[in-house]
Formats: structure tokens, sequence, C-alpha cells
């Protein structure tokens, strides 16, 4: 007899919800483990884990003050999470900060941060887990960022009378919470204390599952955390090396970003490109050479004693630096358009005021689509697409410089959510200074 593998699922969720989320649980450590040694970041991961309570236990005898425990999946999460931690600490002086990852790229880049008190990674999730955790760390206030929930931390600290809230959280109707069979999933956004949410949809979306006093409308801090990069510029000698033409950022780039880009830059022969592949690895950036194979590497580029006389190439094999680097673009090309899991991040280039492209695949993201609507921001479907429209913001400079203004006020336009979500949790009187 054949089984239809999404009606079982189904029936799993909704029939055994918890034991579908332990099994989930326990399944993901043990592929984990197993995939380890043949993958990188999975294998940061395992070790990490099995490290994390001689880390933790370490690190809470530590604590001194009452705490606060912010938590974010990755370095993106904590991107957008960094203004409201900047904010506790200068809000709630006479409370530490401790901050979790569950991802190797956030944890392994900021392990050593002075922003926070302390640095872990979160366990993975499960009641002895939780309980351990909270009872080792006894935080006064959890604050989740964006696409984060572990039901056995939440329902541990709704034991224990720890409030906890999600911020800057989006929701779309496709998410878990709002299908037929999403009922555990309901009840785990249930467990929040609160949830501030970036948009009005959101808010439409959770509002039948966890009530309007729970909700709060407060905006997305990935504004914020862009003009804080702009308002506080690093620059870089080395760009100075390339000739006076203007200057292309491609950041975030996957492979079909690079066939893209490899097929109009010869067309665009006044311009310099630099490209920033998502990935910075070894193995990521000998491929994207070889897309290339007259660019040279940032790493090439800084050993040189001379300065080029004809546009370059610059694949930028180092991590850190984009977000600064998209204050030399003419154009910024944002990657990952083109692939399953969508684009990156078009704010931070468009935070510095000039015109922003990106692929077809952007229906999640409703920073590109206002970003889009506003005027500052453009799709492009093909190599056809992608020459015509930089020939056009290039050609014509009343375009562009229209372009280049509605970047800037979109991003104007939209900030603020950092000083609404440290208002709101003033005036709740969730934590006392």
């Amino acid at each position: 007899m054949s089984i239809y593998v999404p009606n079982f699922i189904e029936f799993c969720i909704i029939k055994h919800p918890m034991v579908f989320y332990s099994l989930f649980l326990s399944l993901y450590q043990i592929i984990s483990k197993g995939c380890a040694p043949f993958n990188g970041k999975i294998k940061q991961w395992v070790e990490g884990q099995n490290a994390v309570w001689n880390v933790i236990e370490s690190k809470a005898k530590q604590i001194t003050k009452p705490l606060i425990w912010v938590h974010c999946a990755s370095y993106g999460e904590f991107e957008q999470g960094l203004p409201i931690i900047e904010g506790l600490k200068k809000e709630y002086p006479s409370h530490q900060i401790w901050l979790t990852f569950f991802s190797p790229s956030g944890y392994l880049h900021r392990k050593d941060d002075s922003t926070v008190h302390f640095v872990s990674y979160m366990p993975l999730d499960g009641s002895k887990n939780a309980e351990r955790f909270l009872n080792l760390i006894q935080p006064s206030l959890i604050v989740f960022v964006k696409y984060e929930f572990w039901y056995h931390y939440l329902a541990t600290a709704k034991k224990m009378s720890i409030p906890t809230v999600l911020v800057s959280a989006i929701f779309r109707k496709d998410q878990l919470f709002f299908k037929w069979y999403g009922g555990f999933y309901k009840k785990m956004l249930q467990l929040f204390t609160y949830v501030l949410v970036q948009d009005e949809n959101s808010k439409k979306w959770i509002v039948p599952i966890i009530g309007e006093d729970k909700i709060k409308l407060t905006g997305d801090t990935r504004f914020d955390r862009v003009l804080q990069t702009k308002n506080n510029i690093v620059t870089y000698d080395w760009i100075q090396k390339l000739n006076t033409g203007k200057i292309i950022i491609a950041g975030s780039t996957w492979d079909k970003d690079h066939e893209l880009i490899a097929h109009v830059a010869p067309l665009m022969k006044d311009f310099n490109w630099i490209i920033v592949p998502h990935h910075v690895d070894t193995t990521s950036i000998e491929k994207c050479k070889s897309i290339f194979p007259s660019a040279s590497t940032l790493t090439d580029l800084l050993v040189s004693k001379q300065n080029f006389n004809n546009p370059k190439i610059i694949i930028v094999d180092q991590i850190g630096l984009l977000r600064n680097l998209y204050q030399y673009a003419f154009i910024s090309y944002v990657g990952g358009g083109f692939g399953k899991e969508g684009i990156h991040n078009v704010l931070e280039p468009a935070a510095f005021g000039h015109p922003v492209l990106w692929g077809p695949n952007f229906e999640k993201f409703p920073e590109a689509s206002g970003l889009l609507k506003m005027g500052g921001g453009f799709t492009v479907h093909d190599t056809n697409s992608f020459l015509t429209t930089i020939q056009a913001l290039t050609l014509h400079p009343e375009p562009y410089q229209l372009a280049s203004e509605n970047a800037s006020k979109f991003i104007q336009q939209n900030a603020g959510a950092t000083s609404k979500t440290l208002q709101w949790l003033v005036e709740k009187q969730i934590l006392f200074p």
C-alpha cells in the first residue's frame, strides 16, 4: 500500500504534534552528526553543541546583575536585533545581556562581541535543555528576533513567569501557523507574552490567534541598522587603486548571479565591478574566479603596488566588508533573486542613496516590494533586462537622480522601529531600570 507522504506528515502534525516535534529535534541532531564530516558549517554547529554546556556553565558564574536574554537565529537576525540590543543596554544599564545564536554564522562572527556581556550557542530545544538553561541564567526578559519559535523554551519561560517578546516579526499566509493543520504552531505563537510586528499585514494574520492586546506594530529595525552603518562609515583605501570609472557593487551573490554579471560586465566597459559572493570559502571563490578569469581577488589587490588604469573586476574574498562597500556604488545589485530562497538585504545599499537591482524571487521580502514601489529599486529577469536597466540609469541623469532620492527616502520614511520597541517596553513596564 502506498502512502502519500505530505498527507501522512500532516496527519502526524495534527494528531501527535509533540511527538512529531520531538522526533524532528532528534532527527535534526542525528542527521547533523552524520553530515558533519562532509559539511563545514554543520560540523561547526555540532562541535558548538557538544561544548555548549561547558561554555554556558562557565559564563553563568559571571552573571552579577539581572539578565536579558536575546536570541538570534543567525547573523542576519543579529543585524536586525543589534539596534534593539544597543537600546536595551542603554535603557537598562542595571542589566546584563546574554546573546545566543542557533547558527555558526552568527556565533562564530560575534562570540567576542563587546556589545553584550555573554555570547553562546542556544542549546537545541527540549524540555530538559530549556529548564537547565533558564535555571542557569535566570533571565528577567527573553527577546527573540524575527523568526524564532522554540516550543520548550517558550513553554518553560511561561511556566517560570519570564516574559517573552518576539521583535521585528513578520508573518505570511503560507506559514504553518495559518495552515488548517497548524494548531500546534498556533499554540507556540500563543506562548509569547507579546509579539511586535513589522507591518499591518503581519498583524492581520496573527490577531485571530493571539488577540490584538498582545500585538504591537513597531516596524522593521533593519532600517535603523542600515542608517547606523551609513552614519558611521568605514572607508577603504584600496578603492583608490581602481580607475575613475563608476562602480557597480554586486553583493551576496550566488552562481546564477555570477553568470548574469559575466554576460553584462563586458558590455559595460567603463565600469568597475566589485563582486562580493555570499560564501567566501576557498571553493566558492575559486568557482567565482572561473567565471571571471580576468578578475582579481581583493587579497591580490591589497598586495598589488600598482593602480589600475583600466576598469577592473574585483572578487571580495573576505567577510564583513559588504555593508560599507555599498557607499562606493553608482548602482548596486543584490544577489539571491535567481535562487529558491530569494534575495538578500536590499536595505544596506539603499541607505546610501543609489538605485538597487535584484532578481525576480523577492515576493517574500516586503522591503524589496516597498523599495520597488517607491521607485528606488528595480527587478531584473534576465541578461537583457539587467543590461537595459543599467544603461537606462547610466545614460539618463534625471531617472538616476530620482531613483537615488527615492531609495534614500524609502529608508528614512521607514526608520524608527527601535525607538518604538524600546518605548513600548518602558510603557509596559516589563523591566524596571
